[in-house]
């Protein structure tokens, strides 16, 4: 198997001179009245026409606002939109009548609702508060699209047992996390131990991931998550060498996923850069679905994500 190295960006040569295989954990130093201003950029390709939220690009900026800390010591964070660009294709808009009300969901309606997250001292995302009153406002937004497409199926118009039906099922298939998913990804890898170098298999997913500690107190994570085909493979290569290498070992002992192998390949690539403080301040993060059978990932599915942290506003 082809190895793959992801080397650090911007040909960064400086890593901390000591390695190992010691327990490391990513703490953010959140600061009740702190301001955090970051820019998104979300991009899929021509093959998710058929998503009924899909569209090609969807760039937004918006703030994290560390309200408050509640009896616990967990922090009160507002998630709150400034502004959004949603593009939507053509043929999209043509094929799907009503996602105009989606449209103005995204980019004025969700900018007037704060979503409400509740963070734990270590960093980790415990709730979205308001999570049912957004992902009824989301669904609702949706219902003129969905009941088109009933209508255009059933050659009638829905009746209203079945407009209710439509609601119910709209809320419960689609999340506001989903939508604006850079909300749980911020929050992914915060306080939990890492263990540098290791690659580890839970449930039959499989993640490697390789943390560097840099000179000048900020650490870089990648981390490549394998959801059919992963072994449980220690990386022995010094991650100053080979950042994130994929292992030419193969398991001896057939599997159940031998047994049904269709040739698939389904890839998260997570790429995080963390301040001295622990605060994200770069992240990137593709989903990618295709045949595994080739030296380069040839999918004919994917997303990619991009997030950057444009400023900090300190509390005076």
């Amino acid at each position: 198997m082809k190895k793959l190295t992801l080397l650090l960006l911007f040909g960064l040569l400086a890593v901390v001179s000591t390695w190992g295989q010691s327990t490391f954990t990513i703490l953010p130093k959140f600061q009740v009245g702190d301001t955090l201003l970051y820019e998104v950029q979300q991009s899929k390709n021509e093959e998710q026409a058929d998503d009924m939220l899909a569209c090609k690009d969807f760039s937004r900026k918006f703030y994290l606002i560390i309200k408050e800390k509640d009896r616990e010591g967990n922090f009160k964070v507002d998630y709150l939109l400034k502004e959004t660009n949603f593009k939507i294709d053509k043929e999209v808009r043509k094929e799907f009548v009503g996602i105009s009300q989606v449209e103005k969901f995204l980019t004025q309606d969700i900018l007037k609702m704060p979503i409400l997250l509740t963070i734990d001292r270590a960093g980790r995302l415990l709730d979205v508060d308001n999570k049912d009153e957004v992902d009824k406002a989301l669904a609702n937004s949706l219902v003129p699209m969905a009941t088109h497409l009933v209508n255009k199926t059933m050659k009638r118009k829905p009746t209203a047992d079945e407009k209710k039906q439509i609601m119910e099922s709209l809320t419960s298939k689609f999340s506001i996390t989903d939508v604006f998913d850079e909300i749980p990804a911020l929050f992914k890898y915060y306080g939990q131990p890492l263990i540098e170098g290791k690659s580890e298999t839970v449930d039959s997913v499989t993640t490697k991931y390789i943390i560097a500690r840099m000179g000048d107190g900020t650490t870089w994570l990648k981390a490549n998550i394998d959801f059919l085909n992963g072994e449980e493979v220690v990386t022995e290569n010094n991650p100053g060498e080979e950042f994130l290498e994929e292992s030419d070992d193969e398991s001896e002992d057939e599997s159940f996923e031998d047994i049904l192998d269709l040739g698939i390949a389904v890839i998260q690539e997570d790429e995080y850069k963390y301040n001295k403080e622990g605060i994200v301040t770069y992240l990137k993060y593709a989903f990618l679905i295709g045949s595994k059978d080739v030296n380069e990932l040839d999918s004919s599915y994917q997303s990619k994500t991009e997030v950057n942290l444009l400023a900090i506003k300190k509390k005076q």
